[in-house]
């Protein structure tokens, strides 16, 4: 897992911005976006979590887990059915009144309403990624592979940027952070390899963090260099 810590993340956010150095409780909230950002797109496997519920008949809303982040998959499990996502504005134009075995959801806030109504009692089963903890302790580290570490701080820095309205600078460092997630090895193909191939891949990530003699480029340190 990550090896910065809450600390690091701050001092190194309050270096880049130099005169405009935050308290803690504003860099937390940054790092902590940024965290949850990375999750909602990484998709890692440890994250991914699994909720069933009964459809009722005629019911069209149901509840999500109040540590969803984002959906992955929706389905019912009686018939192997995987509903089909939409957006608002073309779930208002089906007929409400329709009944049936559901096809379509769409999420909004803290609820999903699936269509046609449910006629007939069937288990539905979510798979969705699970919110990370929120880093408030000084040693918390964010639970995402260490690799990782450096986007958390541009992305961090991002959010602090476009709060204090240094939209430019905000853009190009998130120009930059994208950059640098595209260049990482996802986590399907780390898996895919020889184990002691992963193993060694994982090492060099770790030794490029820890020894800027072996990849200075890849060593945040509190900088970032535009």
């Amino acid at each position: 897992m990550g090896l910065e810590t809450l600390t690091e993340f701050r001092d190194g956010i309050n270096l880049a911005l130099g005169e405009k150095r935050q308290s803690n409780e504003r860099l937390d909230q940054w790092v902590n976006d940024a965290i949850v950002e990375l999750f909602g797109e990484l998709d890692i496997a440890g994250r991914r979590q699994g909720a069933t519920a009964d459809l009722v008949i005629g019911q069209r809303e149901y509840d999500v887990p109040t540590d969803l982040l984002a959906m992955l998959v929706l389905r019912i499990t009686d018939i192997n059915r995987r509903l089909i996502k939409t957006s608002v504005e073309n779930f208002e134009l089906f007929d409400e009144t329709t009944t049936g075995s559901p096809t379509h959801y769409m999420r909004v806030g803290p609820f999903i309403s699936v269509f046609p109504l449910p006629d007939a009692v069937k288990e539905l089963k979510l798979f969705f990624i699970k919110e990370p903890a929120t880093l408030a302790l000084p040693a918390d580290t964010s639970g995402l592979p260490s690799m990782y570490d450096r986007v958390i701080h541009m992305i961090g820095l991002r959010n602090a940027l476009i709060d204090l309205e240094e939209n430019e600078r905000a853009t190009f460092i998130f120009q930059a952070a994208e950059n640098k997630l595209r260049k990482l090895p996802t986590e399907a193909w780390l898996e895919s390899q020889n184990p002691q191939e992963g193993i060694q891949i994982a090492r060099s990530f770790r030794d490029l963090q820890q020894d800027p003699r072996l990849g200075a480029d890849e060593t945040f340190q509190g900088r970032i260099l535009l």
